[in-house]
């Protein structure tokens, strides 16, 4: 597995259990992601997670979430799935949705392996995001078969430089490094954390990632904020350039909305607010759209907006109940007339 590195980025994970943060010392630290705690079973809330989620928004962090998971049964994982998107429906998520996964209640591993990937299948399907496994090295070797690689892996290890050998992955795109960490602006210990650029969500304009379909990005989304501009999380390989055509402004239009000095340098993860031109969707002649949900959305709502139907909408996301939309999913629209 890779070791640490001073391109990754910083990160902390928190709970209840971090007590009261100040994240304005937080990001003033140098730390970049924070991901916390959403849920545990299905009737846990984190009682810390709305503050959390807010204050650190606030300060322009990267934030994730993660739910703590006890495999059971088939049907307790799909309903775990469930309550942990039902729990973050109203909060932007940056990163990838994360199983942790550290108790095995006396299951096989192809057991475990199995509920592990039922949660996590069922949390893309209704989210449309993308997920990471949260475990650590021994766990890993112990209670997993390689069937859960296909997902990456949020490692945790402790005191090393380099994960150890985990039997299941062979690279990370996160590392937990330490459970006894000092942050500024955190009076206790603290998770700490490097991830890498994969461990943010890549909006790539496609409800099902599998799609080939990808002529609009979901950043594309009209009022998606509620303060009138985009929000693009810059992803790797990205210019200003690149950007700025794509939403059909100027590079000039941007570095001044986002006070850039040279718009030959932005960073990973930098989230740049832009001002979008008169382009409604990202190719003319596409006869889709893509459509990223916000708060307060119905379906009927987005569908008078496009000129369809609300079945249309259904027929093409294969939405089984057309009363149950997400925050952040990505919805496929056909263009009306």
């Amino acid at each position: 597995m890779q070791s640490r590195s001073n391109s990754n980025y910083k990160g902390i994970d928190v709970s209840h259990w971090s007590g009261s943060i100040n994240y304005k010392s937080v990001a003033e630290s140098g730390i970049k992601i924070v991901y916390m705690k959403s849920s545990e079973g299905t009737n846990y809330v984190d009682p810390t997670l709305h503050t959390n989620y807010k204050n650190a928004k606030a300060q322009g962090l990267l934030v994730g979430f993660y739910h703590f998971f006890r495999p059971s049964t088939e049907s307790d994982a799909l309903a775990e799935a469930r309550y942990f998107v039902k729990t973050i429906k109203n909060y932007e998520s940056d990163c990838r949705l994360a199983l942790d996964i550290e108790v095995a209640n006396g299951l096989s591993k192809s057991n475990i392996t199995n509920l592990c990937m039922k949660f996590l299948e069922e949390v893309k399907k209704l989210t449309g995001l993308d997920v990471v496994v949260y475990t650590y090295t021994s766990f890993a070797k112990e209670h997993f078969n390689k069937a859960i690689s296909v997902y990456p892996v949020w490692i945790a290890h402790y005191g090393v430089s380099t994960p150890g050998y985990n039997g299941v992955w062979d690279s990370w795109i996160g590392f937990q490094y330490s459970e006894s960490g000092s942050v500024r602006g955190i009076s206790g210990k603290v998770d700490m954390d490097e991830f890498r650029p994969e461990i943010l969500l890549k909006y790539n304009g496609s409800f099902n990632e599998n799609q080939s379909d990808n002529n609009t990005s979901n950043n594309n989304n009209e009022g998606t904020n509620s303060d009138g501009y985009i929000h693009y999380t810059v992803q790797p390989g990205d210019t200003l350039s690149q950007i700025a055509q794509k939403y059909n402004t100027t590079v000039s239009s941007i570095a001044s909305l986002n006070n850039i000095s040279n718009p030959n340098i932005i960073d990973i993860g930098q989230v740049l607010k832009i001002d979008e031109g008169n382009k409604t969707t990202a190719t003319p002649s596409s006869q889709y759209i893509s459509y990223r949900v916000k708060s307060g959305d119905t379906l009927s709502e987005i569908a008078n907006k496009y000129n369809t139907t609300v079945r249309s909408i259904a027929n093409l996301n294969h939405l089984s109940n057309v009363n149950l939309i997400y925050v952040n999913q990505v919805l496929k629209i056909k263009k009306g007339n």
